[in-house]
């Protein structure tokens, strides 16, 4: 960096401190200054706006081009910044998808389910290396543990198979008809628990079997007690066709055909749950990724857990942690999950590392979700602006001007290329004198006039 600009960087950093000083110390203990929710989430929209736009051309291009239907929900750094609706819940009956639409979740139930085991050990009520037998003693399979079947390394068999083959009833069965089934046809494991990694829906129902055994109580009312109220995910239930006590709200699946879209009716299958079955919006699965950032309803030592990758005994790592798929996505760690089920088309991202999300709710069967959800990962990732800018506005709001001025010089010195937009910054100024916080706003306005002198 060139020595005028580190002295012009230093001086006016010395001159803000003394300026401001006695007010930005008062400011950070005045509570008139602390923002809302609200208005951390209308503040980081003022930031993210450029963004926005980009990514509401972006689901209008899918919606047309790919005739993707559904709901995309974005969050930055914990705050929603895009929640969009396209095309229709119902495309036979052209009724229009809502924000507040339900959807079934397929296989993104599995974090749920996996949920529910560390509320139980939580309790002391479970360990994950217990045996299965141990609460299913019914079952043929002795070596297999709880932990096995949360990173799908059991080896257990196909329980759609056995319900598609010997279940002769009208209704559709429940979890202890599926222990029933698998108790009574003693199908061979696929390989020795714990020496590979195979996705195993079987497990999951299993896990959900373990949870109605262990605490008495379905995994609808299981969950809604210790999951759902508590986090007031007021249109989240767990459904199954073998429980007349909840009521179907969720909408249907279509199969998309190039003449136009099937119903798709429900199967037995729609009877077990665990592995899927959780009906939920887009709003309600953002207050329990906000949960999971906070800890508020599992504590941050089983979840780091359940964001780890397992060992097989045969030395692989396999990047399944409790029902959470684990990746890397440009160098920063991501837990996720991708659900297909019945014309449903589900995808929920997490970037822990940076608080950000993304949720993709489809229910009709056509595989865009995968690429919509890359190109908007995308846009995210080339946010360095963005990133820096939002980095600034916190750091004025939570600890003061002269940690912001601080920042603002560590990047300048080791990344001349990330730099904050000043336009941003005083239009976040301007939202802050709306609301009253008027000391902030100077801060971020004084600031601006450090980066324009710089």
């Amino acid at each position: 960096m060139k020595l005028l600009y580190r002295i012009i960087l230093v001086v006016t950093l010395i001159i803000a401190s003394s300026t401001y000083k006695s007010h930005t110390a008062s400011a950070n203990f005045n509570e008139n200054e602390i923002l809302t929710e609200l208005e951390t989430n209308e503040l980081t929209k003022i930031l993210a706006s450029d963004i926005i736009e980009r990514l509401d051309s972006l689901v209008e291009v899918f919606s047309v081009r790919n005739r993707f239907s559904g709901n995309v929900l974005v969050a930055f750094e914990g705050s929603e910044i895009f929640n969009k609706s396209v095309g229709y819940a119902d495309p036979l009956k052209k009724e229009p998808v809502k924000p507040e639409t339900i959807f079934q979740l397929a296989s993104v139930s599995k974090q749920f389910t996996a949920a529910a085991i560390m509320l139980l050990k939580s309790d002391g009520l479970l360990d994950f290396e217990d045996l299965l037998i141990k609460y299913i003693p019914e079952l043929p399979y002795s070596a297999i543990t709880i932990s096995h079947l949360l990173h799908h390394i059991s080896g257990l068999p196909n329980y759609m198979y056995l319900v598609d083959k010997y279940w002769k009833q009208d209704g559709a069965p429940n979890n202890n008809d599926v222990v029933d089934l698998m108790s009574k046809y003693k199908l061979p494991l696929f390989f020795k628990p714990g020496s590979r990694y195979d996705y195993s829906n079987t497990g999951y129902v299993m896990l959900a079997t373990v949870v109605e055994r262990v605490s008495g109580l379905t995994l609808n009312e299981f969950l809604q007690q210790r999951v759902f109220r508590p986090l007031e995910m007021n249109n989240t239930f767990v459904y199954s066709t073998a429980d007349s006590t909840v009521q179907r709200l969720q909408i249907d699946g279509f199969r998309a055909l190039r003449s136009g879209y099937v119903r798709i009716k429900e199967t037995h299958n729609d009877g077990p749950v665990g592995d899927k079955g959780i009906c939920s919006t887009t709003g309600d699965l953002l207050k329990w990724d906000n949960a999971l950032y906070e800890g508020t309803i599992i504590d941050y030592e089983l979840l780091q857990m359940a964001f780890s990758p397992v060992v097989t005994t045969s030395g692989k790592e396999v990047s399944y942690g409790y029902g959470f798929r684990i990746k890397e996505s440009e160098g920063s760690k991501v837990v996720y999950h991708n659900g297909i089920w019945e014309g449903s088309r589900i995808n929920f991202h997490r970037y822990i590392d940076q608080g950000n999300t993304i949720i993709v709710l489809n229910n009709t069967s056509i595989s865009s979700n995968h690429e919509l959800v890359r190109q908007i990962e995308n846009l995210l990732n080339k946010e360095n602006e963005l990133q820096v800018t939002s980095k600034i506005t916190s750091l004025i709001i939570d600890e003061g001007l002269e940690s912001a001025l601080d920042y603002y010089i560590e990047i300048s010195e080791c990344d001349p290329f990330r730099h904050p937009d000043i336009r941003k910054l005083m239009k976040a100024a301007e939202y802050m004198h709306s609301i009253g916080k008027d000391k902030k706003a100077e801060e971020i306005k004084e600031l601006c006039k450090v980066m324009v002198q710089a």
